[in-house]
């Protein structure tokens, strides 16, 4: 079955005149959806962003929800991101267009005669069913990935990677090959099996036709014009490899039961524990990261009159590595209507591009319209010869400091209390 699904790209030369028309109509189409929502995306993003943001969560949310959206992303590899970018344009164009996809398949199917059999096609609204559950598996398995590669860690990021390029092909697999198996009523109960049954030929069939989009992913990364482009020759294609495909699998698919009403609800049941749990966790998130809003919304200063450097001994100067104290005053005034208590956080200071040390502020509470002056006192390690620099170390022109709150598990927010002059 692998060199079948090598070659099922050169059955496009066994199309049908008649599906020809349908194959045009249906690469315009996707052409016209990936173009029209690609340019929405590329022209309109932040009002996109913004209004998305305005319908999910109320007012008071939309900064938390924004911020988490940013820093969810920001956290994906690269390679992750593309990925389902491909897959969701996929699932958009399928949701949208599945029944000129449809149209296709079966002319093609029909007119060369691909089976010999009659069709027996599942009702439209069935098949429309059908559809949806593919996207709620899209949506369930996507999620997931994202968490996976979220969290630090290179087995994590490993597993994510190949979790989503295997994903990737899977769908483009599922998708153009279950047409003809549901012309004879199958439901995805039996197609996944039977796809299962051939996963390596399955696996080569969905990276042929999803590399071309991958490949423009590379050359002009996040560029969403180029990869939905490059997908809308892969997917067209693809319709009717997949068909030509999914024939050749059709007797095994024939002999495959359907699985029983005890494994469809165990599936079912995974499907939406999977997406309950993934709904739960960035909501649980945006209402975190909502709670302690108010903690960016303070103003923060340095107060460059405190900046002094308690430096050590002469014997200690000896020693390989010797401690400074360091100390300063922040000013923290609270403009917002709430008390905000600044708990969790991460203080990172570096002298003329060189890390000097991290720390943290003790807890502190500021009342709402409250400034309080906060002192910070600090024991840098640092080697002798950056003591020789004497007093360079008292210029604050020099130092960069930074305060990174945790607003929600795993999430760092950054505030520049100092920057160097000419940065």
């Amino acid at each position: 079955m692998v060199w079948k699904a090598l070659y099922s790209p050169a059955a496009v030369a066994k199309l049908p005149a008649r599906s020809w028309g349908w194959l045009a109509l249906y690469l315009a189409l996707a052409a016209a959806v990936l173009g029209g929502f690609g340019w929405l995306v590329v022209a309109h993003a932040g009002a996109l962003r913004g209004a998305a943001v305005r319908y999910l969560f109320p007012e008071s949310w939309h900064f938390a929800a924004g911020y988490v959206v940013d820093r969810f992303l920001d956290a994906q590899q690269l390679a992750i991101l593309m990925n389902a970018i491909i897959a969701g344009s996929l699932l958009l164009v399928t949701v949208l267009l599945f029944y000129v996809k449809e149209m296709l398949s079966a002319s093609f199917e029909q007119g060369a005669n691909l089976t010999g059999k009659p069709m027996r096609e599942l009702p439209l609204w069935l098949q429309a069913w059908e559809e949806i559950k593919l996207f709620l598996l899209f949506l369930g398995v996507q999620g997931s990935i994202f968490w996976i590669d979220y969290y630090p860690g290179d087995w994590r990021a490993a597993v994510a990677l190949i979790a989503s390029y295997g994903f990737l092909f899977f769908m483009f697999a599922v998708d153009f090959l279950s047409p003809v198996m549901q012309r004879h009523e199958g439901h995805y109960s039996r197609i996944l099996k039977t796809i299962l049954r051939h996963p390596v030929a399955a696996l080569v069939f969905g990276a042929m036709f999803a590399a071309p989009s991958i490949v423009a992913g590379y050359l002009w990364p996040m560029n969403v014009i180029a990869v939905f482009a490059a997908n809308v020759v892969g997917i067209a294609w693809a319709a009717v490899a997949g068909t030509w495909l999914g024939a050749r699998m059709l007797d095994d698919f024939e002999g495959t039961t359907r699985s029983g009403m005890p494994m469809r609800v165990l599936a079912w049941v995974a499907l939406l524990a999977m997406l309950c749990w993934n709904g739960y966790r960035f909501g649980a998130l945006v209402l975190s990261v909502h709670h302690k809003s108010q903690l960016l919304k303070c103003e923060y200063s340095v107060d460059l009159g405190s900046f002094g450097v308690d430096t050590p001994s002469f014997t200690a100067l000896l020693d390989d590595r010797v401690e400074v104290g360091l100390h300063f005053e922040v000013s923290i005034h609270n403009p917002t209507k709430h008390k905000v208590q600044i708990e969790n956080n991460r203080l990172e200071l570096i002298h003329a591009g060189e890390p000097m040390g991290t720390s943290r502020l003790s807890p502190v509470t500021v009342e709402a319209g409250a400034t309080v002056d906060h002192r910070v006192e600090i024991s840098l390690e640092v080697t002798p010869s950056r003591l020789g620099k004497g007093l360079d170390l008292l210029d604050p022109d020099d130092w960069e400091i930074s305060l990174y709150l945790e607003v929600a598990p795993g999430f760092e927010f950054p505030i520049y209390l100092l920057r160097p002059r000419d940065g």
